[in-house]
């Protein structure tokens, strides 16, 4: 590949690599809050409070990224890719179901902030391993969907991708 492949490539790419940034902080988010579910957290110097607190943030930033991209990016992809469609999309479902989880995820953690004594690790993976699949196959499916190949093979033209606003 020469330079000039590999910038128009980068060019034909940007959104997917640019949306994969946002997609690698919420992986990591959940990875963190897993893997420091057991206590961890005390580890690190954190409280159960300070934990519970930063675990609430990945609901916060997943329903914000969500909200924009439903209001701001799938209409602009919907055009030429039905999957962000706004009813009833493959993504638009899978945002659903991800809500859902989080959904009981922020109960769970407003109730162990509540009650620290109810706080219990296992109950919380168990949440977490409820919208694991559906939140990690969409966060892979949609980078992929938004790629290269994908946006040349769906008609779209490198003048009405600078249009997008990342």
């Amino acid at each position: 590949m020469t330079n000039n492949d590999n910038a128009d490539f980068r060019q034909w790419n940007r959104l997917a690599d640019g949306m994969n940034r946002y997609h690698n902080s919420y992986r990591w988010e959940y990875k963190n809050v897993y893997e420091n579910a057991a206590g961890g957290f005390h580890v690190k110097g954190q409280s159960l409070q300070g934990f519970l607190q930063e675990a609430a943030q990945l609901a916060i930033h997943l329903g914000n990224h969500h909200r924009v991209e439903e209001a701001h990016i799938f209409p602009l992809l919907a055009k030429k890719l039905p999957q962000f469609a706004a009813t009833n999309s493959e993504h638009v479902k899978a945002h659903r179901g991800i809500h859902d989880g989080m959904a009981k995820y922020s109960a769970y953690l407003s109730k162990a902030t509540a009650n620290p004594s109810s706080y219990n690790a296992s109950e919380l993976r168990k949440i977490m391993d409820d919208f694991h699949d559906v939140l990690f196959d969409h966060l892979d499916q949609e980078v992929k969907d938004i790629g290269a190949e994908s946006l040349k093979k769906a008609g779209f033209t490198l003048q009405e991708l600078s249009r997008f606003p990342f």
